[in-house]
């Protein structure tokens, strides 16, 4: 008996919908999270098998009576700062990638010593720590309740409060200013300085410590009212210029947020064009050279005056006469 049994093919269409405007946001937020999660896992990754390696050789010339640490273990600022940004969902840094990678790249540049300055506290904070955790890292902020829960929640930091006498609405005629000031010199001890420009209030060893790079997001500078980062800017040129004449006589200078009409300005006219060695997104990088003992600009702290500060005009009207800047 012949069978009429026949096998039956089935195909399946799956329709995919396009994507929305609110999909797609979050798709490009998942990306930029993952891309985030594997430079730190990648960093921290690298730096366990380094410490691994450390321990490692340390352990086989050590007594037994040393057996009884943890050789392997992270140290405590890395540990927090893999910690922190595993369980950050989703991530709140205002930097890209490349930004990221760019600022870690140098401070690892200067070697395990690395002193790093860093003006305002931000979601990379732990970040800059942990890469710099056997070198020195300072930070400056305008809030005394980030400072203080920053402080509270990592044992060790050194995080200090500075108040701003600087508003972005008089950030033309802070230029002006400072040009007929002599107290606004390119090198000066900050610590006893007037210029309205200069950070003078923080601990003295602030002053005395040959920075070899200075990090400056912060603070606020988006709003006309706020303190802006004319001051960091300003007081970072000093700081690099007035480095003694020796061995370490070049200090990297980040601004973040370089795309921004008063960063741009300012960095051109203090730490000079011609310094200017890399755009990175929205990142300026600068290496400033300490100021020999011959140089002289008179209060210009460039060997090519910028024009831009010619052209620079108020953000805003109001009190930008008035408030902080005296015509005496």
């Amino acid at each position: 008996m012949k069978s009429n049994n026949t096998n039956t093919n089935l195909i399946l269409f799956h329709h995919h919908s396009p994507l929305t405007s609110k999909s797609s946001s979050a798709v490009a937020a998942a990306n930029h999270h993952r891309l985030l999660f594997i430079f730190f896992l990648s960093f921290f990754t690298l730096l366990f098998s380094f410490s691994l390696f450390s321990s490692s050789s340390i352990h086989s010339t050590t007594t037994s009576n040393s057996l009884s640490s943890s050789p392997s273990s992270l140290p405590p600022p890395v540990l927090a700062a893999l910690l922190h940004y595993t369980s950050s969902s989703p991530p709140n840094t205002s930097m890209s990638f490349l930004e990221l990678s760019t600022i870690s790249s140098i401070i690892h540049s200067h070697g395990p010593t690395c002193n790093l300055l860093i003006f305002g506290l931000t979601h990379e904070s732990l970040l800059w720590r942990s890469i710099n955790f056997q070198g020195r890292t300072v930070f400056v902020d305008e809030s005394p309740y980030s400072v203080s829960k920053f402080e509270q929640s990592n044992p060790g930091v050194e995080a200090y409060e500075v108040v701003y006498s600087t508003k972005v609405s008089q950030a033309w005629k802070l230029l002006g200013y400072y040009k007929t000031r002599p107290e606004c010199r390119p090198v000066q001890n900050l610590l006893f300085s007037d210029c309205k420009l200069g950070i003078n209030d923080l601990p003295n060893f602030v002053y005395e410590i040959d920075w070899d790079v200075i990090l400056i997001d912060g603070p606020r500078g988006y709003a006309s009212d706020s303190p802006g980062r004319m001051a960091p800017i300003f007081t970072s040129a000093v700081l690099a210029k007035s480095k003694d004449f020796g061995t370490k006589t070049k200090t990297d200078v980040f601004v973040h947020e370089f795309g921004r009409k008063i960063e741009r300005v300012y960095s051109d006219e203090f730490l000079c064009e011609e310094n200017l060695v890399e755009v990175v997104g929205d990142l300026g990088h600068f290496v400033v050279a300490a100021a020999e003992e011959r140089e002289s600009f008179g209060n210009g702290f460039c060997r090519n005056s910028t024009r831009l500060s010619e052209s620079f005009t108020a953000v805003s009207g109001g009190d930008e006469d008035k408030v902080g800047v005296d015509d005496e």
